[in-house]
């Protein structure tokens, strides 16, 4: 065999084993008989198949040397913001902490990579900080040159960010279920709930007549999903139960066997006036989940929001509390120094008083201060040779002595153009890689605030990709280890 076929045999074993990983494919399938015999058809009889224990051993090596690449792309990383939750599964006994860091690179471009989890034998916010240190310290970095957490507001991951003094920002997506939550709390709320929620525990048990009400409702054009039960942890779970049980509520009323969960007239009109109010938290949790927000968008989607909610279509007594309970909620982020900052360098929302009132961004340019790590600079223009001293002269000669750059210098020049000629791209970072030369002093705290997104919505989706290793009966006993091997791959995977 000579070396291109070697290379070829080794690059397919390893696509192979990838596809193991992001296909949640147990190890073992590998030493299948029909499956070994169609890889030796397709492959003309070159590639020879590997047993379970070489595919896993790939799956390892694979993540080592991503971890590897990582710390070359890391390496000259000095500003980054750390996204990090904990997982636990008490069946398995299972209790590990996931770490992903952001930062903007040198093109003005953010990264959010996944860097690895680990096991931690209490979850206070020592052993946390034991676990991200060591994470950190198998990439080159160091948790001093964070300067940003994006967690939720366990107390454990608040304790752990004030005794670094690192900013912490709150996960919006968190934030916003928290007040679904609270809402959630309203007794008459509570009733209707534990009616939706019953549906969908039935459903979940009678395959068939969930079948049935699926195939009446796609018949009437209802595309959405039927009511079933979510966990507790589910953002704005309970805005998505309430909302699918009303779109296939026609239906049920038609189906004997369902007829037990038909509610009265005024109970639905609570449920949609309920649904009414929750969607504006829902939407803002879709639109902040993403991988491509930003903190610098929190603020004013909390501004989008407070006004859907202070306008129902229908004013309430219901519709009354939510106001409240939104309000005492949103004033600790309007405290935040970073989400205030990062609203400031964005030019989408910058100076608009529509998000922020006109202390407030004053209020922002002097927090700005804190960031400021530029050394301040003076130029002189060029000499002139006067051909006078009169007094004219005098005068010219003094206006041109020194001009000093700095941040206030700046700022007056950003505030100027945001009020002139507000530039329309969509990103603020392309925004800074084509105005960097133009706000020296403005341009490396944007690149450190904003590598904050909104959320720590990629920690969620990482429980969720474990959620699905762990249900595989095949899979069940995998160790920590083997799980940040399969989930370094897949990330390395879906990132290629």
């Amino acid at each position: 065999m000579d070396d291109s076929v070697e290379v070829e045999e080794s690059d397919a074993s390893d696509v192979l084993a990838r596809s193991f990983a992001t296909g949640l494919i147990p190890f073992r399938f590998s030493e299948n008989p029909e499956f070994r015999k169609f890889v030796k058809i397709v492959s003309n009889g070159r590639i020879t198949m590997p047993n379970g224990r070489k595919i896993k051993n790939s799956i390892h090596k694979q993540a080592v040397n991503h971890l590897e690449m990582i710390s070359k792309k890391v390496q000259n990383v000095r500003k980054f913001t750390i996204l990090t939750d904990g997982y636990t599964n008490l069946k398995r006994d299972f209790h590990f902490y996931v770490l992903h860091i952001a930062f903007v690179n040198e093109y003005f471009e953010r990264e959010i990579l996944f860097c690895s989890i680990r096991t931690v034998p209490k979850g206070d916010a020592i052993s946390i900080g034991s676990a991200i240190c060591t994470m950190l310290a198998e990439i080159g970095l160091k948790i001093s040159d964070c300067t940003a957490f994006a967690t939720d507001a366990g107390s454990p991951l608040v304790s752990l960010a004030k005794n670094h003094q690192i900013e912490r920002v709150h996960c919006s997506c968190h934030f916003f279920d928290l007040i679904i939550k609270d809402f959630a709390k309203v007794k008459s709320i509570q009733k209707i709930q534990e009616k939706a929620q019953e549906f969908a525990r039935y459903l979940a048990k009678h395959r068939e007549d969930k079948k049935r009400l699926k195939t009446m409702s796609m018949e009437n054009g209802i595309e959405e999903p039927v009511p079933l039960p979510l966990p507790e942890t589910r953002w704005a779970g309970i805005y998505s139960i309430l909302k699918n049980f009303l779109a296939h509520y026609a239906t049920l009323k038609e189906l004997s066997t369902l007829q037990r969960f038909i509610l009265k007239p005024e109970q639905i009109e609570l449920m949609e006036h309920t649904v009414e109010l929750l969607k504006p938290l829902h939407d803002a949790i879709m639109q902040l989940e993403r991988d491509s927000s930003f903190a610098s968008e929190v603020l004013p989607t909390i501004q989008w929001v407070k006004n859907k909610i202070s306008n129902p279509t229908t004013t309430t007594t219901l519709s009354g509390k939510m106001k409240q309970i939104f309000d005492s909620r949103t004033k600790i982020m309007y405290n935040n120094r970073r989400l205030l900052c990062s609203c400031l360098l964005d030019h989408r929302f910058a100076y608009n008083l529509d998000i922020l009132a006109s202390w407030e961004w004053e209020l922002a340019e002097n927090y700005l201060k804190l960031y400021d790590k530029t050394e301040i600079t003076t130029h002189t223009p060029p000499p002139t040779i006067p051909r006078d001293d009169t007094l004219d002269n005098f005068f010219l000669s003094s206006a041109g002595k020194k001009q000093i750059d700095d941040l206030k210098t700046d700022l007056t020049s950003y505030k100027a153009l945001m009020g002139s000629n507000r530039p329309s791209t969509s990103s603020p970072l392309t925004f800074w890689a084509s105005n960097q030369n133009n706000f020296p002093f403005l341009a490396p705290i944007a690149s450190e605030l904003l590598s904050t997104p909104a959320s720590a919505a990629t920690c969620e989706r990482t429980f969720s990709r474990c959620s699905d290793f762990l249900r595989q009966p095949k899979r069940n006993r995998a160790s920590v280890e083997t799980l940040n091997s399969l989930l370094t791959v897949s990330e390395m995977a879906r990132s290629q």
